[in-house]
């Protein structure tokens, strides 16, 4: 009997399944550098990165979301939930293109976070 759908052991096109976060300062800011995939199964990385730093109560923190490729519901919460955190003691801005800027815009997002095209835009570098 053939198979019905995709060959199980063909990889599958679409976004990548893992999740990076660096961090870094750059010109005083603490700088979170997302890369892959941000869904429910990998949001949690990001919020202990984004936990960890925020633990610290820097002046200013990036997001950098550029080299992300897919940016779910789990991720978004993730933004609002820094946003918060980051109170009256922490700057928070994010860096956003293509897919990660699509669901920021897609959701109004993009007008409660401080949203910005490059890094250096948003470090003020």
């Amino acid at each position: 009997m053939p198979l019905l759908g995709p060959d199980p052991d063909e990889p599958l096109a679409g976004p990548r399944e893992d999740l990076v976060v660096s961090v870094r300062a750059i010109e005083g800011a603490q700088v979170l550098t997302v890369e892959g995939t941000v869904d429910i199964r990998t949001a949690a990385r990001l919020s202990e990165a984004v936990t960890e730093v925020m633990a610290r109560r820097p002046a200013r923190v990036v997001i950098d979301l550029t080299a992300v490729d897919f940016l779910a519901s789990a991720g978004l919460h993730v933004l609002l939930v820094a946003q918060h955190a980051a109170g009256e003691h922490t700057l928070l801005r994010v860096v956003a293109t293509g897919p990660s800027l699509r669901s920021l815009s897609l959701t109004a997002l993009d007008e409660v976070l401080a949203v910005y095209p490059t890094l250096s835009d948003a470090t003020g570098s």
